[in-house]
């Protein structure tokens, strides 16, 4: 690559200014004006077919539906396509010029491709043999659209369940960003220019990132290229293009506070999480303050920190300037519901669950949590008293969940054990509590609400049978550990620990418990007991819920690390 002039460095900003604006407006709700400015070029251009394709992304989020995300997957698809055809023709960094471009790259043959791939050689070798620069910034720019296009449709595939196709997309996508941050490093004359280096960190990091969520069957596949998961280096790369306030900044705040707000941090300090998440929440609120997911977010911040009122309040903002637009969010009210859940407001989250199903029912549309809404919503009625159209609510989610979604995997199964053991009924609000990770995070005056609550619902209730005893065990226990009461929470993991013969294999029960237990010594410094505890758990397959098989690979993962640096 030739030595960068200001000149060149002016026509590379012509591109990525040019979308600029329409990033911002996208993250600040303002979809249809983004959509106007990327429109003019979308149908030639690889970058803003790449950028339109991301604004639908951020569009249609908020709803999480199967349709959607089909939509999104051909326009990812058609970014990466427009991106291989264009990278070895003439520079389209001057976006004043592409107007006036009258060839068509959806057109283009193969035979053409070809021919423009071995006169950009001929080129190539021509320069290097005489010794002279050869801008390859163009094709650099490609290759990075195509890169983060690709990436994004395997991610989409993944969480659609669509493991192959997804996992073998994903290998390609690995093997591009490693070459693409080679050159990165390598920079050391600074000759790539800076927007289209924050592309690439934006591209390796999310990648890293996103693999701590991925299961190992998935990671087995990158193995095989050489793939080394790497959080930290991938969180290094992200909060650098964050603070690069570039085109990928909102991009890399979203990805950064998705890590540090839901992915398990096992044994590592959640308040330390929280004030990173925290940074950027305050910046981007402040940067976007029509925007829905940041306020989103902020949602969960609060939850975490046990503070219901203020996470009522910033998910009411997000839905309120959703809706300024004219859009559904159905993932935002799914939320606001589980806020009012979490608060024990059980009729007004009732009616907020009632409301999405109902709207569900009239789009037709595969909403990516439809089964969790319908089994929060016959916890609300389990609350309220009214058992019986608790039971109707569960006997549908078997037909009602969307099996497309990785999100949604566990609810048919939780409903079929409540189905078959009536007596585990009284234990489904507590259940969702403990599931959504709300019931870890509340403050001491909450978790005495919740244990009121679960006593209220269980008083007089047959739950003599080991599934339902012992669930009922774990739910008080975990209360009585987020409440620091680890001597009431010790003796009740060891009664379940007692009777682990009598309790399902199949049940949430004892992995759950081991969880939890090896979580405590760890805190309490027992370093072997605690990788015992995990490393007995993580073997019982209990419900097969794959976030709780995260965790346990990230706490194993964490005491080897301690154990090496001890």
């Amino acid at each position: 690559m030739h030595c960068r002039t200001a000149s060149d460095e002016e026509e590379h900003l012509s591109l990525h200014n040019a979308v600029e604006e329409a990033v911002h407006l996208t993250w600040n709700n303002n979809y249809e004006r983004a959509k106007e400015i990327l429109s003019r070029h979308k149908e030639n251009h690889p970058r803003f077919s790449l950028e339109f394709a991301n604004v639908f992304l951020v569009q249609t989020l908020m709803n999480s539906t199967n349709e959607t995300r089909e939509v999104l997957l051909d326009q990812l698809k058609e970014a990466d396509a427009l991106a291989s055809r264009a990278k070895h023709g003439d520079s389209m960094f001057r976006v004043g010029e592409v107007a006036g471009n009258n060839e068509n790259l959806r057109f283009i043959s193969k035979s053409q491709r070809q021919k423009r791939k071995k006169e950009f050689e001929r080129r190539r070798k021509a320069a290097q043999k005489a010794g002279e620069p050869f801008d390859d910034a163009w094709k650099l720019e490609c290759d990075v659209i195509y890169a983060e296009a690709l990436f994004m449709r395997a991610v989409g595939q993944l969480m659609m369940n669509a493991y192959f196709r997804g996992g073998i997309n994903l290998r390609k996508a690995w093997g591009l960003y490693y070459k693409l941050i080679q050159q990165v490093e390598a920079d050391t004359d600074d000759r790539i220019p800076e927007e289209l280096k924050m592309c690439i960190k934006y591209g390796t990091g999310t990648f890293y990132t996103f693999l701590a969520f991925v299961p190992s069957t998935v990671m087995k596949v990158l193995s095989v290229v050489g793939f080394v998961a790497d959080r930290e280096l991938g969180e290094r790369y992200l909060v650098e293009v964050f603070e690069s306030d570039g085109i990928r900044s909102p991009f890399a705040a979203l990805v950064l506070c998705t890590f540090y707000l839901f992915l398990p941090t096992g044994l590592g300090k959640v308040e330390e999480t929280l004030v990173k998440a925290k940074r950027i929440l305050d910046k981007m609120n402040e940067r976007y303050d029509a925007n829905t997911y940041f306020y989103g977010y902020s949602n969960f911040y609060h939850r975490k920190r046990g503070e219901i009122e203020q996470a009522l309040e910033t998910i009411e903002k997000a839905e309120a300037n959703a809706e300024r637009v004219g859009l559904v969010p159905t993932l935002v009210r799914y939320l606001r519901a589980d806020t009012l859940f979490m608060d024990l407001r059980f009729e007004e989250a009732k009616q907020r669950y009632t409301s999405v199903i109902e709207h569900l029912s009239v789009t037709k549309q595969s909403f990516a949590y439809t089964g969790q809404v319908v089994l929060s919503l016959a916890a609300c009625c389990v609350m309220l008293g009214d058992d019986n159209t608790a039971v109707s609510w569960l006997k549908k989610v078997g037909s009602m969940y969307n099996p497309k979604s990785k999100n949604d995997a566990n609810s048919p199964k939780f409903a079929s054990r409540v189905l078959n053991n009536n007596q585990l009924l009284p234990l489904c609000g507590v259940y969702m509590l403990y599931i959504n990770r709300d019931l870890a995070h509340m403050n001491v005056n909450q978790a005495e609400r919740v244990l009121m609550e679960l006593q209220r619902v269980t008083t007089g209730k047959d739950m003599s049978s080991p599934e339902a005893m012992y669930m009922h065990t774990l739910f008080v226990a975990v209360i009585q550990k987020g409440c620091g009461r680890t001597d009431e929470a010790e003796e009740g993991m060891k009664k379940i620990f007692a009777s682990e013969k009598s309790i399902p294999r199949d049940s949430m029960v004892l992995p759950y418990a081991y969880y939890e237990m090896g979580e405590l010594e760890f805190r309490r410094g027992r370093i072997e007991e605690a990788k015992g505890l995990f490393t007995k758990g993580q073997s019982i397959p209990g419900d097969g819920n794959e976030t709780l098989m995260n965790r346990y690979r990230i706490a194993l993962k964490q005491l080897k690390q301690k154990t090496n640096e001890g």
